[in-house]
């Protein structure tokens, strides 16, 4: 019994230390579900929207009255043990000024700009797992681009030591391809190093754990098929523009505080309750009352007062959102246009790199004819081979820069990421 025991056991932690050995598949997907679920920022950003919604709650509570409770005893050094005084009391006080309204407005709208201010994390989050995720695999691609040229130059090296030997070459030549194979591994290893970092990176932005293996599930091949964008009759929505107009109102509420603190009345009411009791008189002694105030400032009549500077600076600041704002509408049209000017470029550029590579594997293909007939040696072959990984690598590097010209554009027109690719021509999920 103990043999089946262990024997189980054994076969558990097996099977349990492959599940943990095995990589973790991400798709675009899913690394974004994972950092809009785990990342640090967005957390952050979610505290201070909590915050703000508290503050929205309680924002009328400047109206709450005060309550207060007190009780004291006191006695005379004369006559110590007989004569004596006691009390308690209770008061209730009230403020109401015209400020409660701006208040609560004012909670009302710095909530809003916080809903704002927690999207905008969020879409940056996201912008920034979905460049990576593809920068990754254009890092990849080019890792394996330098594997094959230092494998093509050892190669070429161990050829030419072999003719060397035989006396077809020179010992010069020799040297030559040892020195390019060894120039090489340095660029080799500067590409894995980089690579790396940034996925170092992106785990830390996933919310994930540095030892956690993952496999990224895509290509960049899809993009290389894209025909072209259109902005026309999509709703934009910027967060930056939404953000200065949300400020603006913020700015304008500011005004109306401001101009209620200069010109507003104040309303106080309290009742204060306080019986006594003494050995020198006879029963309880109740004092208190009611007490009602109106207080009605008057320093914003005056121009030069601090109350009177509030409200022009107030007026400053509402006038210098509204040209921030104007000049955002502005710096958004001009972007959009150069967005799409910058995505027709690279969809221009992939056509000729997409020619390039069919010529590249043309060449490719009568070299590995050629060397068959023997009118070719292998180290043609092999750099007719690494022109080819180049010109495809060079494809990929463009389709690379299509797709973040694409994210940036449709962040800058805060459109939901994939609108601006047609459904025939987006990239699936997964790649």
């Amino acid at each position: 019994m103990k043999k089946v025991l262990c024997a189980i056991f054994a076969a558990a932690l097996s099977f349990g230390l492959n599940a943990q050995s095995q990589p973790l598949s991400l798709s675009i997907q899913d690394a974004v579900d994972l950092a809009l679920k785990n990342n640090v920022q967005i957390k952050q950003s979610q505290i201070q929207l909590d915050a703000a919604k508290r503050s929205k709650k309680n924002s009328w509570n400047s109206a709450s009255p005060s309550l207060t409770a007190s009780g004291g005893l006191s006695k005379t050094n004369k006559n110590f043990n007989e004569n004596y005084s006691a009390y308690v009391q209770g008061s209730v006080n009230v403020t109401l000024s015209t400020n409660l309204y701006t208040d609560i407005k004012n909670a009302a709208l710095k909530y809003q700009a916080g809903q704002l201010s927690y999207e905008a994390a969020c879409r940056s989050v996201e912008m920034k797992v979905r460049n990576a995720f593809y920068n990754l695999l254009y890092q990849a691609d080019n890792i394996n681009l330098q594997k094959t040229n230092a494998e093509t130059a050892r190669q070429t090296y161990e050829t030419n030591r072999r003719k060397y030997g035989q006396g077809a070459i020179s010992q010069l030549d020799v040297l030559s391809s040892q020195v390019n194979y060894e120039t090489q591994l340095p660029a080799l290893q500067s590409a894995q190093i980089s690579y790396d970092a940034d996925l170092a990176a992106f785990k830390q932005t996933l919310g994930i754990d540095q030892d956690a293996q993952i496999d990224l599930a895509g290509s960049l091949d899809a993009f290389s098929d894209l025909q072209g964008v259109s902005v026309e009759g999509i709703e934009t929505r910027s967060l930056e523009l939404l953000a200065l107009e949300k400020n603006l109102e913020i700015a304008r509420n500011s005004l109306l505080a401001n101009r209620f603190s200069a010109y507003g009345p104040t309303i106080s009411a309290g009742w204060n309750y306080r019986p006594t009791w003494s050995n020198t008189t006879s029963g309880m002694n109740e004092t208190g009352g009611l007490s009602l105030s109106v207080t009605l400032p008057l320093d914003g009549f005056l121009p030069w007062s601090k109350k009177a500077d509030a409200v022009s600076a107030a007026k400053d600041t509402i006038a210098n959102y509204e040209l921030q704002i104007a000049d955002k509408k502005t710096s958004l049209t001009v972007s959009a246009q150069s967005g799409v000017k910058k995505i027709e470029q690279s969809i221009s550029a992939i056509q000729t790199l997409k020619s390039s590579v069919s010529l590249a594997e043309q060449s490719y293909r009568m070299t590995q004819e050629a060397y068959n007939r023997g009118s070719r040696n292998w180290t043609e072959l092999l750099n007719a081979r690494t022109s080819l990984e180049k010109a495809r690598l060079n494809l990929k590097q463009q389709a690379y820069n299509l797709a973040s010209s694409i994210l940036t554009l449709e962040n800058t027109l805060g459109v939901p990421f994939g609108t601006l690719i047609s459904a025939q021509n987006a990239p699936a999920q997964g790649e």
